[in-house]
């Protein structure tokens, strides 16, 4: 593996931020360091980075031993959520300045800066200044800098975050494309799972200072492994209960549900249903009661270009689903039926999530 963390670990006073943490990541993958706010993700890149030292345990890139190395001698650069562009230099100074640090000659300067400008199309911004930049283009300059000094591994801490939706989506399509052009390790963290998806190979998930679950982004949304993961990854519907004889849940909303589940009797149950995989039927076309069947009244329609989510009022409860509009709609007020399927459950057993 070309960059490994070997039980590290990062103590503040008597808080660890970061907790035994071991992981592996191969030379032409995009990982993502997705979690919650405060829960160890930007700490661990900056000990990836150099900025700072574990408490204990080891960083190593190439086959090399970097724990005890400063920043600058470990071959990764780093883009930070601010620019960071120097406001008095143009474009072309901007991306020429760690080169400068580095003291190399002039005509490898203009070599670098010139492959920069090409990969990144800047083409033409060379002797602009950062404030007669647009958002992308600062967001693409701040990405070169980082670039320029051809790194072995580019570190990016929430380098979309101040950025609008549709700028932010159109720049995860392009450090994907980038990523992958250049072969080298992007290790990418963000609270927002949208980034995460979208341009990750694998996914790491972290939690109080934890790695949750280390996995290809697929598995992550699709077979969560903790109620963590299954909660914070992706929009799902959360029933409780506790679990009974062949396979059957009466949760605490009084929904009957029937899942396949190795958890024991007795044990206290939560489960989750991705909102896209609760299904919405009139009351005539399937019964409205049974197991993995909830008879509910539509409170409202909220439009998200193809598909439309749905609010939904069940009993005593508020549940929600996503449809293609491409489907048949549902009006407010309507009543429906909603149901999925036992495959479709991510069941977790809460006692052993506590004891985790």
């Amino acid at each position: 593996m070309y960059i490994s963390l070997d039980g590290v670990s990062r103590q503040y006073a008597s808080i660890w931020a970061v907790d035994r943490v071991s992981m592996a990541i191969e030379k032409n993958e995009f990982v993502s360091l997705l979690g919650p706010s405060g829960s160890g993700k930007t700490t661990l890149l900056r000990i990836i980075a150099g900025l700072e030292k574990p408490t204990r345990g080891r960083v190593l890139i190439d086959g090399e031993d970097v724990t005890d190395l400063p920043p600058h001698k470990r071959g990764v650069a780093m883009v930070f959520q601010e620019f960071l562009l120097f406001p008095h230099c143009t474009v072309q100074e901007n991306l020429a300045f760690p080169l400068r640090m580095l003291k190399l000659p002039k005509a490898e300067i203009e070599e670098r800066v010139a492959w920069v400008v090409g990969i990144l199309s800047l083409g033409g911004l060379e002797k602009r200044y950062p404030n007669q930049l647009s958002g992308g283009q600062q967001q693409r300059v701040a990405l070169g800098r980082g670039l320029v000094g051809r790194p072995k591994a580019l570190l990016l801490d929430e380098p979309l975050a101040n950025l609008d939706r549709e700028l932010r989506q159109e720049m995860e399509v392009e450090i994907r494309r980038h990523q992958i052009a250049l072969g080298i390790p992007f290790i990418y963290v963000t609270h927002n799972q949208e980034e995460a998806l979208s341009m990750s190979d694998r996914i790491a998930v972290v939690r109080k200072g934890r790695i949750e679950d280390f996995a290809p982004r697929t598995e992550i949304y699709d077979r969560p492994k903790t109620a963590f993961i299954a909660q914070f990854v992706g929009r799902s519907n959360r029933f409780e209960g506790t679990m009974g004889e062949g396979g059957r849940l009466t949760t605490t909303c009084g929904v009957a549900i029937e899942l396949p589940s190795s958890i024991s009797v007795g044990k206290p149950v939560a489960l989750f249903v991705k909102n896209e995989k609760l299904r919405l039927t009139s009351p005539g076309e399937a019964p409205p009661e049974g197991p993995n069947r909830i008879a509910c009244t539509v409170k409202d329609v909220i439009l998200r270009g193809a598909y439309a989510d749905y609010i939904l009022a069940c009993g005593s409860r508020e549940l929600h689903a996503s449809r293609p509009r491409s489907e048949r709609a549902f009006a407010a007020g309507e009543a429906v039926v909603g149901s999925f399927d036992p495959a479709d459950i991510d069941a977790f057993d809460e006692s052993a999530e506590d004891q985790s």
